[in-house]
């Protein structure tokens, strides 16, 4: 109770902070609404824009959803179900579709903080815990996790698969991996991390070093042991039931099982498209468009943070395979590398926060250098507070 209510202050420091940030935008940048329905939806609800604004992008279409459904709106299906309709559960007694979906996203990410706090503590030490957590709330796009986005539901859903896998809690784990495939398509990506953690738990390549003979030798007696796995893997596979309903909602009512995906070329504004294209290229892509861009814009700040997320958590994400469970950085590869396949590292700096052995580094390092420590709190706090003016009034962060 003690650890819960620790967590619940700092959460409400971070989330005070924030509504003064929000509070004072106005005075950095005008109001300038560069997403859809900015003016027929969230003004609707008799709040000040300073709090209606946390609904911006995303949360019309979320808001949308929970109000009308898929049937009545088009390229809205790039959503899933899983985070409006557990809203709109919550709306059948709140009856705001605001109040209730920065409910959700705000009451999930107080007890995501709690899990990842116990499950870190569990994993590393309380040190680590308490460094780590920092590093997520000053995060630069930490925002997210408060506003209506689906980051601190999905999030909440992949630390309880890992936190349940390790305890051999195989229904928790199904049901959690279900939710987060039914919030995000990258969700289903739980399942071949589950299954390395659940056939090969003693696999550490972080302990010691490990020859290709050994690793070779491992995975054969893993192999060996599979019909001892079958009842544990049949239970998580159910996990996939969240994308594989959506899935067929979609194939009934549009007749397109993939709809979500054949939509993004043209929800995306046109920086993504339907074939796949190699992470080289993307970044071939970008090095053009920051050659080519006009540097005094706030569009190339975009770019260039897009970038240097792209690249920068690539390195650190293959550097904490060194210092964490390899079913870890599995998924967190697995869900950086899918969305640059659509071409583009465009929202990047908000796909990022779901790579989670990236605060486990950023921790390790912390305790490691002071200097270090207090040059990211500084760096990443001033981002942070630049890219929540920049959500709030409107213009495109991620």
């Amino acid at each position: 109770m003690k650890t819960f209510l620790k967590i619940l202050a700092v959460f409400l420091i971070w989330r005070i902070g924030l509504c003064i940030i929000s509070a004072s935008a106005d005075y950095f940048l005008p109001y300038q609404p560069s997403f859809p329905y900015a003016d027929g939806i969230l003004n609707t609800y008799e709040l000040p824009r300073r709090i209606y604004s946390w609904g911006n992008f995303d949360g019309v279409h979320y808001i949308t959803i929970i109000k009308k459904g898929y049937l009545k709106v088009d390229l809205i299906q790039a959503f899933f179900p899983g985070y409006p309709y557990l809203t709109k559960i919550a709306n059948t007694v709140i009856q705001n579709a605001f109040i209730s979906s920065f409910l959700v996203s705000n009451i999930a990410f107080i007890v995501f903080l709690y899990v990842w706090y116990k499950f870190i503590s569990e994993e590393f030490s309380k040190k680590i815990a308490q460094l780590s957590t920092a590093f997520i709330l000053i995060f630069p796009t930490s925002f997210f996790f408060g506003a209506l986005y689906t980051e601190s539901l999905f999030m909440l859903c992949v630390i309880t698969t890992f936190w349940a896998t390790r305890k051999k809690k195989y229904w928790l784990v199904a049901l959690a991996i279900a939710l987060a495939s039914a919030t995000r398509v990258t969700g289903v990506l739980l399942l071949p991390a589950v299954f390395l953690e659940i056939i090969w738990p003693k696999l550490q390549l972080t302990t010691k070093k490990i020859s290709v003979k050994q690793l070779y030798t491992k995975f054969l007696k893993g192999f060996s042991k599979l019909p001892n796995y079958f009842i544990p893997l049949s239970i998580v596979s159910l996990g996939s039931l969240g994308l594989f309903f959506y899935m067929i909602y979609l194939y009934k009512n549009f007749d397109d099982s993939m709809y979500f995906f054949h939509v993004q070329s043209e929800f995306g504004g046109g920086v993504r498209q339907e074939t796949l294209v190699s992470y080289p290229q993307v970044v071939y892509r970008y090095l053009r468009i920051l050659l080519t861009t006009n540097p005094i814009d706030l569009k190339y700040f975009s770019y260039v943070q897009d970038f240097v997320v792209g690249i920068l958590g690539l390195l650190i994400l293959l550097y904490s395979a060194t210092k964490t469970r390899l079913s870890y950085v599995m998924f967190s590869l697995l869900a950086f590398i899918v969305p640059t396949l659509t071409g583009t590292f465009s929202s990047m700096p908000r796909y990022i926060l779901v790579c989670f052995p990236i605060f486990i580094v950023l921790a390790l390092w912390a305790e490691q250098s002071k200097v270090f420590k207090y040059l990211w709190f500084i760096s990443s706090g001033i981002l942070l507070v630049l890219n929540t003016v920049l959500f709030i009034q409107g213009y495109w962060v991620a």
